[in-house]
Order: structure tokens, then sequence, then C-alpha cells
């Protein structure tokens, strides 16, 4: 089959949509098909024109300078229209609902082939919305005209898949008339099993001591930051030797270690920025932590941890819909928002050997479920159903 998957952020921003849609692309080309990256265009940066013998297809594109990485395209680009028929494109499949998706969307009506839609973020949480309407109480409408533009896209849709079920049920209560499928996000389990030597580490990464915390993601107002950063000070009080690791960036960095500064945790938070994803796997962040932790309460698999299962952490999360679906005996869950249930899953993990063992074995062994070669099978299950 030939497929063309459509990004609407890309490099250089790294995010689980990115991570998940590679990874399949990859475990696709593996299984013999052709698939194809259709990428905003972005000047500022080197361009890139193939991952791992992928080709990347350039759109000009202009920022949108509403969410980063977010850019506006033509969704009528003719110079797409024929690469996509130079290309003998079978199926396209988009991951996100932006000006690219609606260029899928009219070329798969133009050129008569079915159109794929991974729905892989709640655009509808209360922290999503609120970089729309900026302020709460315009939280129930913006709500109402989320749902509304994201119906366009779901119901022009062949096949949508969703990474988690609670989102495919809720999918399916809205749309009954939908074909929408529960497809987990996949990963590649090797690359996990190599990684740095603890002598290696400790050389590069001399903050790290043998109780550290780590969460990887975006440093933004969806993901709770201000909730983890003051559990981890109220957990710092208890256990002194703790310490706390954040990967990522994003509009709310400069904030957050701010109140890092004013809890006076400042010595015990290290903000890493964005750490290239392949390095981030085998740099030993991952495998040398106590725990992933988390405070987020707007997820739909997300994939930073999938890697933490992977990489055989205990995990910290809030007792959300899309965090217990990665929860099977692996886990310590607080209610959400709850400074103080965080703080005591962070005390209790850091003081007990023998529940980090067990938990990290249980993460192991439930990583097995996200190999990518199991997920790459389903979707060409699902597109052959779309060609047929």
């Amino acid at each position: 089959m030939r497929i063309a998957f459509f990004l609407e952020i890309f490099y250089p921003e790294i995010n689980g949509v990115i991570t998940a849609t590679l990874d399949l692309t990859k475990n696709l080309q593996a299984r013999g098909h052709h698939v194809l990256l259709v990428v905003p265009e972005n000047k500022a940066v080197d361009p890139v024109h193939e991952i791992d013998g992928i080709e990347v297809y350039r759109v000009p594109s202009i920022s949108a300078y509403l969410y980063p990485g977010v850019r506006y395209t033509n969704p009528w680009d003719r110079g797409l229209l024929r690469k996509l028929r130079e290309d003998r494109i079978e199926i396209l499949h988009i991951t996100g609902p932006w000006t690219l998706a609606w260029s899928a969307i009219n070329h798969a009506r133009r050129l008569g082939i079915p159109l794929a839609h991974t729905f892989h973020t709640m655009l509808n949480e209360d922290t999503y919305l609120l970089y729309l309407v900026k302020f709460r109480g315009l939280i129930p409408l913006g709500r109402f005209i989320t749902w509304w533009y994201l119906g366009k896209f779901i119901r022009a849709s062949d096949l949508i898949t969703t990474p988690s079920g609670f989102a495919c049920e809720e999918l399916r209560k809205r749309y009954p008339d939908r074909r929408i499928r529960h497809i987990s996000n996949g990963i590649d389990l090797v690359q996990f099993r190599s990684f740095a030597s603890p002598e290696e580490f400790r050389e590069t990464y001399p903050f790290f001591n043998d109780k550290i915390f780590v969460f990887v993601g975006r440093i933004g107002l969806e993901k709770s930051i201000d909730t983890l950063i003051e559990a981890f000070a109220e957990a710092a009080r208890q256990d002194p030797g703790i310490r706390l690791v954040m990967v990522g960036d994003g509009p709310t960095r400069p904030a957050m270690e701010k109140l890092a500064e004013n809890l006076g945790i400042d010595e015990r938070v290290r903000f890493l920025g964005r750490v290239p994803h392949g390095y981030l796997l085998r740099s030993g962040i991952l495998h040398y932590a106590l725990a992933f932790v988390t405070a987020s309460v707007t997820e739909n698999q997300p994939m930073t941890v999938i890697e933490a299962v992977c990489c055989g952490l205990p995990i910290i999360a809030a007792d959300v819909e899309g965090m217990r679906e990665l929860s099977a005996g692996n886990a310590l869950i607080f209610a959400p928002g709850d400074r103080a249930g965080l703080a005591g899953c962070m005390v209790r993990i850091a003081g007990d050997p023998e529940l980090r063992k067990e938990l990290g074995e249980k993460s192991r062994a439930f990583g097995e479920r996200f190999d990518g070669r199991k997920v790459a099978a389903s979707f060409e299950e699902e597109y052959r159903t779309l060609i047929g």
C-alpha cells in the first residue's frame, strides 16, 4: 500500500504525536509499504527531507502564533496534489485537526481515495481550551465550538482511530455512524535495551543521585506542571534527598522555574529543556530514575509515559481515564490536583526499594503490549479494509 501521513506540527518541535507517527511509519515501511510524510515547511530551520528512508514533503506555511509549532498551510495547495498523484498514494492519514488536515480532506475527495484519522489529543479539555478562549468563564462556549470544529474532520474521515479506549468510547457516543477503532500507540522496544553505563551517566549528569524523579513532556498549562512542582516541594521537605528532573520545554517554563525558586527547591529541580528523542532513550535519563511522575489530567495515552513503562519505570500519575489505561499494577495513583497525595506517592517510592522493584517489573511486562510491529499490523488490517 502507498500511504501519506499528514503532521500539523513537525521538527524542531517534539511531541507524542510526532513520536507515535514516526514509529508507525517506520514499521509500515518495514512491512513493505510506501510511506510519505507531509509536514508544514519552516524556513527558519534546516529542512528535513527524509527520516530513516521515509521521504518528507514540505508544504509552504506561515506561523499561526496560536500554539508552538502550529503553522498555516494552503488547504488547496496544488503542489501537494501533484505529489500525491506522482507517488500514486492510495490512503491519506491525518494526525491533527488543522490546515494540513483540510488539505488531506480536499485531496482525498479529489483523488477518490480513503481518509484515515488518528484522534491523538483531547482538545476539548479545559487546559487546552484556555489557550483558545483565555478566560475560564468562556470554556463552555469554547468546548461547544471545539466539538463542532472537530466534528468537521471526524465526519470527513472514513476511519478514525484513538490511542486510548476512553477516547474511542467518547467519539462513538458522539459519532455513532462513523467507523471508530481503538489502536494503541506503538513503540520500538529494541531502542530501550542499549543505554549509557552508570559511570558514563554520572559523568554526564552529576546532578543525578539515586532518588531522581523524572517528567518528560511539554512545560505548558495543560500538563499541570505547577501542581507537580508544588507537590515535589512538599515531598522534598519530608525526604531532602529526592530530586526532580524536567525534560522538555514550553511557554510556562520561565514561570515554573520561578515557582521552584520561590518554593526554595530550585537546587533540587533541574530543567533540562529539549532533549533529542533518540538521545533521551540512550542517555539513561529514564533508565536511572526512580519513577516517572506527572500531574497532567489531559492525556490520551501519552507516548512519554509509554516510553517510561518500556524502560521499566514505576509510574506516578493522576487518576484520570487517559492514565488509568497505562496502569496495570505498575503505578501509584493520586486524585487529580491533590498535591499532598502526589507528594505522598513520591515519598513512598523513594523510601521503599521493594515497591519500586515490584512496580518496575510490572511496567516492563506491560510495555510489551505497545510493540510497534503489532500496532502497525493493526493499522495495516484497517487500511486494507478501507481500500477493499
